[in-house]
């Protein structure tokens, strides 16, 4: 056994961390010990090379397991990372310390030729929890490496692991703008990233222990969201802005009015002779008039509150003239048209599109505030509806938007989903003089949601993170369910503080798994989003529109009430629990399930009262 180079010990927690970086950590209260191997797997390179999307799958070629010679190093240790070979690649300092029931560990000093840093040492568990999307439980090995950041692939700076009836969170509680998660098998781990090519800003990570489940572990996580500020409740959100009490009990109505057509782009793409020879210019889907229309029948068919919102209504249609949007695109009809939309009474609440994320060459601000790769050049983003887009430093952002403002005020709108700003990871910018690091970048975006909030407006924004959560009161998600394996973290934190939306329809969709969409909503908590870009889709939609109004009942019940439970009662079959005393048991099989003693159909809920 390697010497030990520090240990502690208080009324919650004993550690011994040894030499080669393997600890030993036994949790006093729930009288359970974990282990922390000798082995971390480290990448060759930069995890990060600078591409709009960091790759998530890694691979044995450009990895290789590390090992780590520890020294003590005054009040820290000193541990040298060692290659393939043994031999030394370099060096950090490692301070450690208990915290209360927390086990921190805290990394500095780290050698510039080490191009990342994959530490501590995994925890080894039976399984792992992440919150990716609405959360996973990961029971199997997985089948390749990952590598995942925070927020875009993981929406709380936490992940875990479980063994029996025990379990350990992990919390980046600083620098978790530079971090990610490196998981293998069934371990996972902290990696870090330079910043701007160099090793600066904190990196701390703690450790809290817990019986019980994945339930527990979402608690811990949430009472350490309240500490730090990071959860405000729903019913605070109303209070200072009235109109988020039309969103509880309601859905989002999105309507796509006009989209550019450019086949020089979507050549570019190799799409098919056929879809390239499409005529250019705008295609108006949707009027301003026609909105208005669909809406009226809309409410006529199925009385619905929540948002009725726009995408496309900038200049020059979806997409085209971020982040010059003014004045609105004039083939969908006057302005006073579009005020009429923005002015629905009670409880619709109109909703307009907007991004300070992405820009594009055919716009006047092209290229100011573009961000700049280390070789100075752009950094290209997605290829979506006005073509190339290139990624904007949220400094230039806020910017863009407080002018914008200006012009967007005169429309009298009451809400704003500001797309992609909670949904992509942080960015960096090397151009000179308005450099930027991924802190920055967390701090620019939150000063863009925050001025929105300013404006006494409702606020949504893309796929949701935990930092922008006092800041909104929506986030359209992306949540699928895996059964079994799909497990209501999101919900279990932030339930209570944000509004969820996902969507349902679309391109060969069943009735079936719309039932199972709907089903998946109520146990979650969630709320239901339609897309419409033509009166055909309405009719189209019309019954299974009406149909899904139960989620919305279910939400009219407990969209202000914390979850508190999660659990899997068989194959299929799922409950959560709300602390208003509500829980819903959900049948998601074609077939009946007979669950403690009830009978549950096929595609079914129950919905009882705890006492």
């Amino acid at each position: 056994m390697p010497a030990i180079l520090w240990s502690a010990q208080n009324e919650f927690l004993s550690v011994a961390l040894h030499a080669d970086a393997s600890a030993v950590i036994r949790d006093l209260r729930n009288g359970a010990s974990w282990r922390m191997g000798p082995v971390a797997l480290q990448e060759e390179g930069p995890l990060d090379v600078g591409h709009v999307w960091l790759r998530n799958e890694r691979s044995i070629c450009e990895q290789f397991a590390g090992r780590f010679r520890g020294v003590p190093d005054g009040d820290a240790c000193r541990f040298t990372l060692l290659g393939r070979e043994g031999q030394p690649l370099g060096t950090f300092r490692v301070r450690l310390r208990l915290d209360g029931p927390w086990f921190e560990c805290r990394i500095t000093d780290v050698d510039e030729c080490l191009p990342s840093l994959i530490f501590p040492t995994p925890i080894e568990s039976a399984s792992l929890v992440l919150p990716q999307g609405a959360g996973r439980w990961i029971r199997k090995p997985l089948p390749s490496r990952y590598f995942w950041t925070f927020p875009a692939h993981l929406n709380m700076r936490w992940f875990g692991g479980l063994r029996g009836r025990h379990g350990w969170l992990a919390v980046i509680d600083e620098g978790y703008q530079n971090a990610g998660v490196l998981a293998a098998n069934l371990s996972a781990t902290t990696g870090w990233l330079k910043s701007l090519g160099a090793w600066n800003g904190p990196r701390t990570i703690r450790y809290q222990f817990v019986r019980g489940n994945y339930v527990e572990l979402a608690k811990a996580y949430r009472a350490y969201a309240v500490e730090k500020k990071l959860f405000r409740p729903l019913t605070e959100k109303i209070q200072s802005t009235p109109a988020v009490g039309d969103l509880m009990g309601g859905r989002a109505v999105f309507f796509w009015q006009a989209k550019p057509q450019h086949p020089e782009r979507l050549e570019e793409l190799l799409q098919p002779a056929s879809a390239a020879a499409a005529p250019s210019g705008l295609k108006v889907n949707l009027t301003h008039a026609d909105v208005l229309r669909l809406t009226g029948e809309i409410r006529q068919a199925a009385d619905f509150r929540g948002l009725v919102a726009l995408c496309g209504w900038i200049r020059g249609g979806f997409d085209e003239s971020h982040p010059d949007i003014w004045p609105p695109e004039p083939a969908l009809g006057p302005v006073d048209d579009l005020r009429k939309i923005l002015a629905l009474p009670s409880p619709l609440i109109g909703t307009l599109h907007d991004n300070y994320q992405d820009i594009y060459r055919q716009c006047p601000s092209w290229p100011k505030g573009v961000i700049r790769l280390p070789s100075g050049g752009l950094m290209p983003g997605g290829y979506w509806s006005g073509g190339q887009a290139y990624i904007l430093n949220p400094r230039n952002g806020v910017e863009y938007a407080r002018r914008n403002w200006e012009k967007v005020k005169t429309l009298g709108l009451r809400a704003l989903y500001c797309d992609t700003a909670t949904g992509v990871q942080f960015y960096e910018s090397y151009e000179p003089g308005n450099t930027l690091t991924r802190a920055q970048d967390e701090a620019c975006k939150k000063e863009l949601l925050g001025f929105f909030k300013e404006q006494g407006l409702v606020l949504g924004s893309e796929y949701g993170a935990d930092f922008g959560v006092p800041y909104t009161d929506f986030f359209l998600v992306q949540h699928a369910h895996v059964p079994g394996e799909t497990i209501p973290l999101w919900a279990l934190v932030f339930h209570d503080a944000v509004i969820s939306y996902t969507g349902t329809g679309g391109a060969g969709v069943t009735l079936e798994q719309l039932r199972r969409q709907w089903l998946v909503q109520m146990l979650w908590g969630y709320q239901v989003r339609w897309y419409f870009s033509s009166a055909d889709e309405w009719n189209r939609s019309r019954d299974a529109f009406r149909e899904s109004f139960m989620v919305d009942h279910w939400h009219a019940r407990t969209g202000a009430a914390e979850m508190l439970s999660h659990r899997f009662l068989a194959a299929d079959v799922e409950e959560t629990v709300f602390a208003n005393g509500l829980a819903i048991r959900v049948n998601l099989a074609v077939e009946e399930r007979l669950v403690e003693g009830e009978r549950l159909p096929a595609l079914s809920y129950t919905i009882r009262e705890q006492e």
